[in-house]
């Protein structure tokens, strides 16, 4: 049987939206320091680029992650340098939880918390992305589906 790609996306770079305020603020003060005190200029313009470095590497940390929801399996991927690559199988999806913080909505997104019966990473967490509800949905449609194809059973106990 052949993957079918549902959706893929990645976080919103809005989720670093407080971390590039504050740098700027940041690298603003320094710069205003360096402009104004002749015996800081040094220090004040190497401290400038500590909050510029930061921001670059959130920048690239959302940028580098990446989530594909196919008929038959959950893959992600994140990392700078050296990227690391997952993937679950769709009918070990215990459930999918839809999370929208105050913030986030007011941009339309939304977190999904992906709760499976995996080993290495039971919870998986998909930041700041746009329709959530729809997202959910289609995990919810497909996990039943291939759960439905592979003729397997979620019996909770407790």
């Amino acid at each position: 049987m052949f993957e079918i790609q549902s959706w893929a996306g990645r976080p919103s770079q809005w989720t670093n939206g407080p971390l590039f305020l504050g740098c700027f603020l940041l690298a603003a003060t320094c710069s205003f320091v360096a402009l104004g005190v002749d015996r800081f200029r040094i220090i004040a313009l190497a401290l400038t680029a500590i909050p510029i470095l930061r921001v670059a590497l959130a920048y690239l940390d959302i940028r580098c992650r990446s989530y594909t929801l196919t008929n038959q399996r959950f893959q992600y991927s994140f990392g700078i340098l050296s990227r690391r690559f997952h993937e679950v199988e769709l009918y070990r999806i215990k459930d999918v939880v839809l999370d929208q913080p105050f913030l986030l909505r007011l941009f339309g997104l939304s977190n999904i918390l992906v709760v499976g019966f995996d080993v290495v990473k039971p919870i998986v967490k998909i930041q700041a992305v746009r329709d959530g509800e729809k997202v959910r949905e289609a995990f919810r449609t497909l996990v039943e589906a291939r759960r439905d194809a592979k003729s397997v059973r979620v019996s909770e106990v407790g």
